[in-house]
């Protein structure tokens, strides 16, 4: 005799079943209801406070807030009319730094003084002793002298002075220091 209780569906087992705990579809479908249902109500809410304030007497006649001031508008000719936010103030005596209004007559401008310090009409020498010549000139010299060339020195090593002139008179052809005279090595004492 079988202990099977399945009424012969071989593949279920008794023992596997989901959590019946969990949320049902019906809690689900009646929270997006009352959702929906807020939401009108909300907006039927804005509408009629928008629908009274349009048809009150106080906002049909416009006045104006008793905050704002009364302005006389600026005449148009007036230095800085064409400033808006501003009081009135005259662009061409407006303080440092400010803002670029005509940026080609501004790189003419600056192109004519580079111009003016490469390509200098005379030779003239200034406060430091330096002679100033057109750079075309200059690049002339340059190509014709030469750049300046520093003589190379001997590269110190860090040694002690007593060290280097014993290795230059090695190199020399001395035998080196004589006996009883010190030569002092660095990292020892």
């Amino acid at each position: 005799m079988t202990t099977n209780s399945n009424h012969g569906d071989s593949l279920r087992n008794p023992a596997v079943d989901f959590d019946r705990t969990d949320l049902s579809p019906r809690g689900v479908l009646l929270f997006l209801a009352g959702l929906l249902v807020a939401g009108i109500f909300i907006e039927l809410v804005i509408w009629g406070m928008f629908r009274f304030l349009s048809h009150s007497t106080l906002f049909v006649q416009g006045n104006p807030s008793p905050m704002m001031q009364v302005q006389k508008a600026m005449p148009e000719t007036a230095p800085g009319a064409d400033l808006q936010n501003t009081q009135p103030v005259n662009p061409q005596v407006f303080p440092e730094p400010r803002l670029q209004t005509n940026d080609a007559s501004d790189m003419d401008a600056l192109l004519r003084q580079e111009k003016k310090v490469l390509y200098p009409e005379e030779p003239f020498e200034d406060s430091t002793g330096a002679v100033h010549i057109p750079i075309d000139q200059a690049m002339a010299l340059i190509v014709q002298r030469g750049l300046p060339v520093q003589p190379q020195t001997p590269a110190n090593t860090g040694a002690p002075a007593e060290v280097q002139k014993a290795g230059i008179a090695q190199k020399q052809g001395a035998t080196g220091p004589s006996k009883g005279t010190k030569v002092a090595v660095p990292g020892k004492q």
